[in-house]
């Protein structure tokens, strides 16, 4: 009984991670596939620290005009610890919600690789999980 519930925060962990992995990766691909594509200019960076890693870390917050002619500014949901290309004045693609402008992505900077990662962390606790609930049941 003690292996099966060993088992489970391998599992719980697994499901989360796969699940957060999954769905920003799904809300990436919708913006790109059915939200508009236009051209921003990074307006400023918000920072803020990492406590974990004692680092600054920086989203970008985009300025753009939409179709029907709104000026939206919105702060990138991803932060890095580097500034990149993604300085001030920069311009760069975004693609955006028309219905809520502020749900955007800017290309290049969604976090590709963090959502395979996250797949990936997922999947290794889920087969960890599944791995400890097989050999304690046998």
């Amino acid at each position: 009984m003690g292996g099966l519930i060993g088992a489970g925060v391998p599992l719980l962990l697994g499901t989360v991670f796969m699940t957060i992995g999954v769905v920003v990766g799904r809300r990436s691909r919708r913006l790109r596939q059915e939200g508009t594509k236009t051209h921003a200019t990074v307006v400023r960076l918000k920072t803020s620290r990492d406590f974990d890693s004692n680092r600054t870390m920086y989203q970008p917050v985009v300025q753009w005009v939409t179709g029907d002619g709104r000026t939206v500014e919105a702060v990138s949901s991803v932060a890095r610890n580097t500034v990149g290309d993604l300085h001030q004045g920069a311009v760069v693609t975004v693609f955006y919600d028309p219905a809520n402008p502020k749900r955007m992505l800017i290309d290049g900077h969604d976090g590709g690789v963090l959502v395979v990662v996250f797949c990936i962390v997922g999947a290794a606790g889920l087969a960890a999980g599944l791995l400890v609930a097989w050999f304690t049941a046998t």
